[in-house]
């Protein structure tokens, strides 16, 4: 049996069975198919191709051409996925596995089976990728419940114990190949509307106004919520000096900007709120945002005066099995508990970074970098077989 997640390319497929051809969200029983086993592994053995911004802005931004190398990429990101899940030892007896194997495979042969006529016809293929995202929107929460279930029959209680660490690695290999497939399928369907902007990269992203916007998003919650609202300050920075009209822009996805400083306002807001009793105490517990630049960099630090992570709590905070908020509070909720492991796995999907530090008895202090070179923002796409290099993953 290899190792929990992981399968070596080229090894026998032990599947339990495959799903015939459905709608997408429709369940059925297995059904052996050997024709699409093997093509599922033809895919699982080739390398996926990261992608570049610099294509994303070029040739990318033509629908026919990302259609292509839509049919042609996303079947081998698919496949993997596919193969990981099937690495997990018995998981045919998990319900939520199956499911999200079931949306793996129904979108690996939604885009492995595409004719050259069927991809270069956008009012045919427009609905397929549509109808793969609209299948998709479950998945996190099932492989979530997933990730329970297991940790509940290995029967531990602890979030950094040698099997919970292997389990958050296959999440964030899951999980991070899955982000560049939407990315991807997202920029087709960006480039196929509307928009005067060819995509969902702004070659001129304004990192000041996506925090400026993160920051009135959250204020807004709290508002609603909670009737109170923490001060928050967002100021820019370049080498040239400070001022909103030298505030950094670079080509970004400002989709992920704003995802990533939303979830650490949100979570920066969330505790002052918790810890303030009064007004005046709030008043004295202002948020800074800094947005600040030079040439090869964006950087972003948010400090918080809410006390910091408590030292019992650590490295758990990057745990997708750990939820910090077991009594959220309403209203400032965006997911499902995951917003911080997920937030870094957004910034390491172009060459970024998220860190923390911790000040005991004062705050936390948030440093997200990113490169502002478009040359150095490329995806950072898992591979099963160079992952299964740096991973010792554990078997069930």
């Amino acid at each position: 049996m290899p190792p929990f997640g992981v399968v070596r390319r080229g090894c026998a497929m032990r599947w339990a069975g495959l799903l015939p051809r459905m709608r997408f969200g429709q369940r059925r029983n297995f059904v052996f198919r050997e024709d699409l086993a093997a093509k599922v592994a033809e895919y699982a053995a080739m390398k996926p191709n990261p992608v570049s911004l610099h294509s994303w802005l070029g040739e990318f931004a033509e629908p026919v051409q990302l259609a292509e190398f839509l049919c042609t990429e996303m079947p081998i990101r698919y496949a993997e996925r596919i193969r990981n899940i099937e690495s997990i030892p018995a998981w045919q007896d998990i319900k939520e596995l199956v499911d999200v194997h079931t949306i793996q495979l129904n979108a690996f042969q939604a885009f492995a089976e595409q004719s050259r006529t069927q991809w270069q016809d956008v009012q045919h293929f427009k609905p397929v990728v549509e109808e793969v995202q609209a299948a998709d929107r479950m998945t996190k929460l099932l492989l979530m419940q997933a990730a329970q279930k297991l940790r509940r029959q290995r029967g531990t209680d602890s979030f950094m114990d040698e099997f919970s660490l292997e389990l958050n690695k296959f999440l964030d290999v899951f999980l991070l190949s899955r982000l560049g497939c939407n990315m991807l399928m997202g920029q087709y369907l960006a480039c196929t509307g509307a928009s005067p902007l060819k995509g969902i990269v702004n070659p001129q992203c304004d990192a000041f106004e996506v925090c400026r916007k993160a920051a009135d998003e959250v204020k807004r919650r709290c508002e609603i919520s909670q009737g109170r609202v923490p001060i928050v300050h967002v100021e820019a920075f370049t080498m040239a000096g400070q001022g909103v009209t030298k505030a950094p822009r670079f080509s970004y996805i400002p989709g992920i900007l704003m995802h990533i400083v939303r979830e650490l306002l949100k979570n920066s807001c969330q505790r002052s709120l918790e810890l303030a009793e009064s007004a005046s105490e709030l008043h004295e517990m202002p948020i800074h945002v800094v947005v600040c630049a030079d040439k090869r960099h964006v950087v972003i630090r948010i400090t918080d005066r809410a006390r910091g992570i408590p030292r019992q709590i650590g490295s758990k905070i990057w745990s997708y099995l750990y939820s910090g908020s077991p009594t959220a509070i309403s209203g400032l909720s965006f997911g499902y508990g995951i917003g911080l492991p997920l937030s870094r796995l957004h910034a390491r999907y172009l060459g970024g970074s998220l860190d923390l530090v911790s000040l005991p008895g004062y705050g936390v202090d948030a440093y997200l970098s990113l490169p502002r070179v478009e040359a150095d923002l490329v995806e950072q796409v898992p591979d099963i077989e160079q992952d299964a290099t740096q991973i010792n993953l554990l078997t069930l």
